[in-house]
């Protein structure tokens, strides 16, 4: 299948389910919000592993509107 028809095919898949088009819901975080964020996953790690070796993550959040 070539791209287009992929994304008709998703498209479709997404009306009969009600549901939109996928956000990345990161986009609606401020600077603050993330670095809240990390600093509250770096804190936890922290104290459940400790903080021998540094800790390297990411985050991704995303969502969709159900119609």
């Amino acid at each position: 299948m070539e791209y287009d028809d992929l994304m008709k095919v998703a498209e479709e898949h997404n009306k009969k389910m009600h549901r939109t088009k996928d956000i990345n819901v990161n986009d609606c975080l401020t600077y603050e919000d993330r670095n809240a964020i990390a600093q509250i996953i770096d804190k936890r790690v922290a104290k459940e592993y400790g903080d021998m070796f540094p800790f390297h993550w990411s985050f991704t959040c995303s969502g969709h509107f159900i119609c």
